[in-house]
Formats: C-alpha cells, sequence, structure tokens
C-alpha cells in the first residue's frame, strides 16, 4: 500500500469521523429539546449519575446511604426502602461516562441516550463482523433499526442501562478470541464486570474453555483488565470495594424483580409447587453443562462452541432473578448468528415477514400488559422462551442427523 491509498484512506475516515460527530452533538441536541428538557427520566442511569457526581464534584461516598437517599428522593421513591435506587456498581463504571457528570442531568441524559444508539449501532457492525456477514447497504440499516426498535433495546436506551456496552464488549471479546488475540479479549471480558450479573455464566464458559485450551493469554488479560480497573477506581476512592459490599447488603433486602422460571409457572400452572421451577432450572443448567463439555471437548472451536456460548446466554436469562428486561440484550449474540442463517434458508422476504412481525408482538404485549408505569413481569419470557425453542430445535436436529448418519452407517 502506497503513501497516497494511506492518505486517501485516513482523510476518509477523518470525514467519516467528523460527519459522526456532527450528528452526534445535533442528535443531542434535539434529543435534549423535545425529549429530556421535558420529560425527564432514565432512572438507571440517574443513579449513576448521581453516584459519580457525588463523588467526583462534591467529594462524597457514591455508595453512602446519604447520597442513596438523595436519589430516591428525586426519583420518587419511598426511602422506607433503605438501600433501593442506589449507585450499586463497581465503581468504574463511572469511566463510560465521567464528562457527563459535569454537565445538568437533562444534558447528560440526552447525551447519553444518543450514546446507547451509536453503542447499538457499533453492537450491530461488530456483530456482522463476527459472523462475517456483509450485507447490503440498505441490509445494514435495516437491521441497525431493527435492532434499536426490538424491545429490551430500545427499553435499555430509555433507562439508560449499560446492557448495551456489556453486550458490545462481550461481542468484540468473541471476535477478538476469533482472531486469536486472547489478550485483549480478557480486558474486554473484564469490562463486561461494569454489571457482572448479565453475562456471569458466558465469561464463566469462555475462562473455562481458554484453561482448556491452554490459552492462558486470555485467562492474564481477564486478570490484567480487571485489575487496573479496580485499581484505578481505588485511585479515586481508596474504599469503594468495601463501600460497594455495604451498599449490596442493603440493595439486596429491597431489591425487585422475578425469576422467569417462577413467572412462566404461575402463569402456566397457578398453583403449583415450587419444586417445578427447581426442575426446569436444573434441567435447564444441565443441559448448559451438557453444552460445555461438548464445546470444551470440540477441538476445532467450531459450532459446538458457540452453541456452549447460546446456552450460557440463554440459562443467565431464565435461571437467576432478573430486575429488568434490559438484561435480554446479550440475546443478540444468537438472534443475529440465527438470522444469518435463516436468511440463506428461507429468503429476505419471509425472514423480513416474520422478523416485523415479532418486533411488533412484543410491543403490543408491553402496551397490553403494563401496570402503569411498572413492566409487566411476563415481558421477561417471550425473547429468552423464543431462543430456547431455537436452542432446542438445533440441538434435536443434530441429535437426529447424527442417528441418521448412524443408521445409514450400518448399511455400509
Amino acid at each position: 500500500m502506497n503513501g497516497r491509498s494511506v492518505s486517501t484512506r485516513l482523510r476518509t475516515w477523518l470525514l467519516i469521523g467528523f460527519l459522526i460527530g456532527v450528528l452526534f452533538v445535533l442528535e443531542s441536541v434535539v434529543v435534549h429539546n423535545l425529549y429530556t428538557a421535558n420529560f425527564p427520566g432514565g432512572n438507571d442511569f440517574y443513579s449513576r449519575w448521581a453516584g459519580a457526581r457525588a463523588l467526583l464534584v462534591e467529594g462524597r461516598d457514591p455508595y453512602s446511604l446519604e447520597v442513596t437517599q438523595e436519589i430516591q428522593v428525586a426519583k420518587g421513591i419511598d426511602p422506607s426502602q433503605e438501600g433501593k435506587g442506589s449507585f450499586a456498581n463497581p465503581l468504574y463504571v463511572l469511566f463510560l461516562f465521567w464528562p457527563l457528570v459535569y454537565l445538568p442531568f437533562d444534558w447528560a441524559q440526552a447525551i447519553w441516550i444518543v450514546t446507547l444508539q451509536w453503542v447499538s449501532v457499533a453492537t450491530v457492525a461488530a456483530l456482522l463482523k463476527l459472523e462475517r456477514w456483509q450485507p447490503s447497504p440498505v441490509g445494514r440499516i435495516a437491521l441497525s433499526l431493527g435492532t434499536l426498535f426490538l424491545y429490551p433495546i430500545a427499553r435499555s436506551i430509555i433507562l439508560g442501562q449499560f446492557t448495551l456496552h456489556i453486550t458490545l464488549f462481550l461481542v468484540l471479546a468473541l471476535w477478538a478470541l476469533r482472531q486469536d488475540r486472547d489478550g485483549w479479549a480478557g480486558v474486554l471480558l473484564a469490562a463486561t464486570s461494569v454489571k457482572p450479573q448479565v453475562c456471569i455464566l458466558v465469561v464463566l464458559w469462555l475462562v473455562l474453555w481458554a484453561t482448556g485450551r491452554r490459552r492462558w493469554r486470555l485467562v492474564g488479560g481477564l486478570v490484567v483488565g480487571g485489575a487496573l480497573l479496580s485499581l484505578a477506581a481505588m485511585a479515586l476512592f481508596p474504599r469503594w470495594p468495601i463501600s460497594l459490599l455495604e451498599d449490596i447488603q442493603r440493595y439486596s433486602k429491597v431489591a425487585g424483580g422475578r425469576n422467569p422460571l417462577a413467572v412462566l409457572v404461575s402463569l402456566v400452572w397457578p398453583d403449583g409447587p415450587q419444586v417445578v421451577r427447581y426442575g426446569l432450572a436444573a434441567l435447564l443448567l444441565l443441559s448448559m453443562l451438557v453444552a460445555f463439555r461438548r464445546g470444551w471437548r470440540d477441538r476445532d472451536d467450531g459450532e459446538f462452541f458457540l452453541l456452549a456460548t447460546y446456552w450460557a446466554v440463554v440459562v443467565s436469562l431464565l435461571v437467576p432473578f432478573q430486575t429488568g428486561t434490559t438484561n435480554q440484550a446479550i440475546l443478540l449474540i444468537p438472534l443475529f448468528n440465527w438470522l444469518h442463517k435463516a436468511l440463506r434458508r428461507w429468503g429476505r422476504w419471509w425472514v423480513l415477514i416474520g422478523v416485523s412481525g415479532l418486533l411488533i408482538a412484543f410491543w403490543v404485549l408491553f402496551l397490553s400488559s403494563i401496570k402503569g408505569s411498572w413492566e409487566n413481569p411476563v415481558m421477561f419470557l417471550p425473547l429468552p422462551l423464543l431462543s430456547l425453542v431455537v436452542l432446542g430445535g438445533i440441538e434435536i436436529n443434530r441429535w437426529w442427523a447424527s442417528r441418521g448418519a448412524a443408521d445409514l452407517s450400518g448399511f455400509g
């Protein structure tokens, strides 16, 4: 590559960056003037913004009960629910939005909403890289818009959730593994710990897999990345790990949330015993462990590795308690894989009709089931259960194909 072509590419990328920056600023102004200045919200983001502001601007403990009570007043939370609405994240989460703490919240929220939209678009681009999928420009736009309107993604943007960053970090980690950049993959996995409960099973699987492959750079990157994040946060507030534990102890007593399997059992069998839920959880965990074992033994690091990853994603959204549907953003990882395969198998128009119907159905269910300003627990179910059905279908299809191959081999 000669100097002229390098210079041309550099100018092209600078121009693209400039245009994106201008669009970002204009979109932030529009969102502020039309939305956040008149309808303040973003409750999930506000707790972190207010806690980070208390530390960086006022020098106070962001996890303290005093700061939490101020957050409760702003969010209209009953102060008798001690600890609810608190900062409740590792302190280094503030590195994702540090400059915004110096702005009024209406502007900070507007910029954060636009940031999350662009993070979602970046996640689509990263997923296309991961899938080695090269759609047309119109196809890329359609995929980006469909992702933005997918119920858990749109809800994450409205609430200001960090699950979209975690999804992007996880996708980039998987892509880095495919490129044999294990150290960077580990660092990216460490970054997902800003909200560790979202993908703890996925990270556990990837660490087990890396250990079995003796790909120690991933483990090293995870340890070093986590240590650097923790130490950087300690430079700001040395006591933060202790304060976080105290905060979590208070929060755990009042935290909301539902177990999706319990919601499912209550709908199908209202008076059913608790053992049914535990049985379903055990069955899902066993299926995940079987997938882990196959992925561990798959020396080609191919389909069994991906299936184990998808099992970890789906089980993490069905077995543990969930405080909201925003965690379902990580389902983009298997959904893009399955969508790519569906397009090759059934064609563009049938897939477009099916996907459009699903996007609409999720919102119809939400609007018809919402209780005041509260999301109905039934929303925990559709997307993870649909993903579980697809996973089950893949497993049955593989079992049937292997059995057919075994039967045919008897005629050899």
